[in-house]
């Protein structure tokens, strides 16, 4: 049974009852909750090895440490929205081999049957974590208590967790938690990854270089690798990714292995938006008006349908890429015309979004991604994040984080603030929809990042993603609400119940800002950044490009991250007012020649 319930993960659609969110798991709806003495919850923090998490970054992302009181947390980095550190020029063609593409993901197998995977899950023994699990009283390991936190790191400690893909390097901190909780990590990624020198640190126990350039085998050998590992490392405990492209890729090979998985049909689901929107009216949940184009021919009855002001999108997609916002039928094909050819030059590797070079296009080499679109309404209101953690198919966590106005007509990120400080009860309306849009997938195990918004009709989803936010996310739910996204995925990989311990009331009040470049040409210095190193309240003052790097303002394209910022603040009022000062002193102070 225990078998049965946890390596199936999301293999079956579940049924949709009224979801019924509770106040444990979802702090930042629970009001008038009386705030713990700060010495003995802090005490509990230090108890649950929370004080501490180390990340040793290059001089080029400084951090600094955010103390509260005793507790002393190293912040995970921010965003890196340069791809140098990962595409050296060094590398020169074997970045062609190094890295997960779009055309993987186009290559994978089919999902198992159901009888196929009954059949693999039948011949797997359980893994030694999931029998020292089936050996403990679950009600204890479920509980939320520090006896219950303990118990499930204990299960975790010693468990192989094979990594699909390292990501960018800034994502060092997940494999260092890893460590710190006694994980014995394995990476999967391109032979030439930065993440091979985690091995020669210890910080990983082996790496495995694989050539990604011929898509059409990555899986198979993927699988062989699996295998290998079993035999020089014992059982596999999980196979897990924290990077968008990886996700369909890990769920089929924990399919093949009879590892805790969310389904392939359910992730797939997920990364096809016109997918997700069909299921989510068909669950009768809230969808905006939307049609998959795939010929602009079609484009004259897509305005008909959806009206405007209206959004198209790319149907898998990173980032904002290829999102614009278009406001009448006449601009219409010019702007579908644009979107298809940023996103035939575009290529997404291990994470990182890039324009493919002159050369690669000439030689037919890029990986673009497909052109299909979908064209669905324009969606008003302010807009979130809403982090969830599912163990065992229910939401055991939730919290919701406000997004600031994007840079339109691109939706480009600027800034976002925990907790949030929207009305309560739009924030379980939003958490509410979120949550039904994951059961609604199919989804039942892991860390999910669901962007919505609330619109002037109520809440409404723009996407699902199947794992880990990127950029600040870890950093915000961990120094908010004490919870640890990266362990989480950790223990639901390995098949482990989820029970975060969830503070009843903020810990700190956070903001950051994206800056986004207002002017095109080359950034003469990043000396505009110096006044902000060693403020108290300034968590992270990080660059996002080199100085002398040519950067690109919303007239020109999509507009260039310059920097971005952290701070906190004895509000969160105040944090965010603090954070967007900091914004306009740093918009005067740079120089773009």
């Amino acid at each position: 049974m225990l078998k049965a319930a946890l390596a199936a993960g999301g293999q079956q659609k579940p049924a949709q009852p009224d979801t019924k969110l509770d106040a444990a798991s979802f702090p930042c709806i629970d009001e008038g909750k009386p705030l713990p003495d700060d010495a003995s919850f802090e005490a509990q923090l230090e108890q649950l090895h929370l004080s501490r998490q180390t990340s040793n970054l290059a001089s080029s992302m400084p951090m600094r440490s955010a103390r509260r009181d005793s507790v002393d947390y190293e912040l995970a980095p921010g965003s890196l929205r340069s791809a140098k550190e990962i595409f050296p020029a060094s590398l020169g063609d074997k970045a062609a081999h190094n890295f997960l593409s779009e055309a993987v993901v186009r290559s994978l197998p089919q999902a198992l049957s159901a009888t196929e995977r009954e059949r693999v899950l039948a011949s797997t023994p359980l893994s030694p974590t999931l029998n020292l699990l089936s050996s403990m009283p679950l009600e204890r390991v479920n509980s939320r208590t520090l006896e219950g936190a303990r118990l499930r790191r204990h299960v975790l400690r010693g468990a192989v967790v094979v990594f699909i893909t390292a990501g960018y390097s800034s994502k060092r901190f997940i494999f260092e938690r890893a460590k710190e909780l006694g994980v014995r990590s394995v990476v999967i990624d391109g032979p030439d990854s930065w993440s091979k020198h985690l091995l020669e640190e210890g910080i990983i126990e082996k790496f495995v270089g694989l050539d990604m350039s011929d898509a059409d085998t990555v899986f198979d050998r993927c699988l062989d690798v699996c295998h290998k590992i079993k035999k020089e490392m014992g059982d596999l405990d999980g196979v897990t990714c924290f990077c968008e492209l990886a996700v369909p890729l890990a769920s089929r090979l924990c399919e093949r292995l009879g590892l805790a998985t969310n389904s392939p049909q359910s992730v797939d689901a997920a990364r096809d938006k016109h997918a997700t929107r069909a299921i989510m009216e068909e669950a009768g949940l809230p969808t905006p008006k939307n049609m998959l184009i795939t010929a602009g021919s079609q484009l004259p009855k897509a305005a008909d349908h959806v009206g405007f002001p209206a959004v198209i999108k790319p149907i898998h997609g990173a980032a904002s890429l290829g999102v614009l916002r278009v406001d009448s039928r006449e601009s219409l094909a010019a702007a579908y015309e644009k979107v298809c050819n940023e996103l035939a030059a575009t290529i997404i590797e291990n994470g990182v979004v890039r324009q493919a070079t002159p050369e690669e296009l000439a030689k037919a080499k890029s990986k673009g991604l497909s052109a299909s679109c979908l064209m669905e309404e324009y969606l008003d209101g302010p807009e979130v994040d809403v982090d969830l953690v599912f163990s065992q198919g229910e939401p055991v966590y939730g919290a919701v984080t406000d997004n600031w106005p994007t840079i339109e007509p691109y939706f480009n990120e600027t800034g976002s603030n925990s907790p949030s400080i929207l009305p309560s009860h739009q924030q379980r309306e939003l958490l509410e929809l979120a949550v039904k849009s994951c059961k609604a997938l199919g989804l039942q195990i892991g860390v999910f990042h669901v962007e919505g918004k609330y619109t002037s009709r109520g809440p409404r989803l723009i996407e699902v993603n199947c794992r880990m936010g990127g950029g600040p996310v870890r950093t915000m739910n961990l120094l908010t609400w004490g919870v640890d996204l990266v362990e989480e995925q950790l223990l639901a990989s390995a098949g482990i119940p989820s029970r975060p311990n969830v503070a009843p009331r903020p810990l700190r009040n956070i903001a950051e800002y994206s800056v986004n470049a207002l002017r095109t040409g080359r950034l003469r210095d990043l000396d505009f950044l110096n006044p902000y190193q060693g403020r108290p309240d300034v968590l992270y003052a990080n660059p996002l490009v080199e100085a002398g790097e040519r950067v690109v303002c919303v007239r020109d394209g999509l507009p260039t991250w310059i920097c971005e910022f952290m701070v906190s603040r004895g509000n969160i009022h105040e944090a965010i007012e603090y954070v967007k000062q900091i914004e306009q002193e740093v918009q005067k102070a740079m120089v773009i020649e």
